[in-house]
Order: C-alpha cells, then sequence, then structure tokens
C-alpha cells in the first residue's frame, strides 16, 4: 500500500500522468512572470498555488513523522502575498515545491504498510487519510493551475 502512495504522489508529478498534465509539464512552461500573474483579481497566481501546495506537503510530512500540527488556515505561510514570494523567486518556489515532494517519497519508502494505519499526533486521523488528502490537495491545486493558466494563454 505504501508504494501505491508513492505511485501516486510522482505520477501526480509527472509530465503525463493518467488524467492529463502533472505539476512537471503545467508549471516548467512558465516564465517568472507568467508564474506571478494573476489573470483576474480573484484568482491566485500559479506562485501562490505552488507554494501553498509546498507549505501544506511539509505539514504534512510533519505529522507523518509523528509530530502535532502547526500550519492552520490562518498561518501567515498558507497563503503567501504575490510581492512576498517574488522576493523569493519562482526557480526557488519550484525547487521548494519539488523538494518537499522528495522529502515526502523518501520517509515513505523507509515505511511499512502498518504505518498507514497508526494515528496522527493529535489522534485527529490515520496516516492512510493524511497521505490520501496530500494527494488529493496536489490535484485539486493543479487543476487550478491549469485553469489559471489557461486565463494567462
Amino acid at each position: 500500500m505504501i508504494k501505491h502512495f508513492v505511485k501516486h504522489q510522482l505520477d501526480i508529478i509527472s509530465e503525463e500522468p493518467w488524467f492529463g498534465d502533472g505539476f512537471q509539464s503545467k508549471i516548467s512552461q512558465l516564465t517568472d512572470e507568467e508564474a506571478f500573474t494573476k489573470p483576474l483579481p480573484q484568482l491566485h497566481s500559479v506562485a501562490e498555488l505552488i507554494s501553498h501546495a509546498t507549505e501544506w506537503k511539509r505539514e504534512g510530512i510533519r505529522q507523518l513523522q509523528g509530530l502535532h500540527p502547526q500550519l492552520t488556515m490562518d498561518s501567515p505561510d498558507n497563503w503567501k502575498s504575490n510581492e512576498a514570494l517574488q522576493k523569493t523567486g519562482w526557480k526557488k518556489l519550484k525547487a521548494d515545491f519539488y523538494s518537499a515532494v522528495e522529502e515526502l517519497i523518501k520517509l515513505l519508502e523507509t515505511k511499512e504498510d502498518l504505518f498507514l494505519e497508526q494515528q496522527t499526533a493529535d489522534k485527529r486521523y490515520n496516516n492512510r487519510f493524511l497521505l490520501e488528502g496530500l494527494l488529493d490537495h496536489d490535484v485539486y491545486h493543479l487543476g487550478q493551475i491549469a485553469v489559471t493558466i489557461k486565463f494567462l494563454k
């Protein structure tokens, strides 16, 4: 089962998962200017979406490591402003995202299937539920990225 989660994460990142384009093919085509552009005021930029996905992946990793949750919907790191992200730079945002993916995969590759049934530190759910949520979160925001890019082009 752990191998399923690793494969699913890799599929979402890869250039051509079964459902269409993955993160690599979507975000690799963007210039710095495009990454930080909000095509409509009410939409997030791709940079904001990638940063948000990275922060929640890092939070998931923390919890999978047995630590208590820290990131909340109200945390400043949940949705960083475009201005703050521009200081970080598009190249670094992408590198941080891929680094978090690698960290998750490395962590999972050290675990056995029984790990999935273990409770998180706050006892709110088990690791399987958390991993499913992390993957769903990625796919959800990948869809938003696709729509944002469509508006940009």
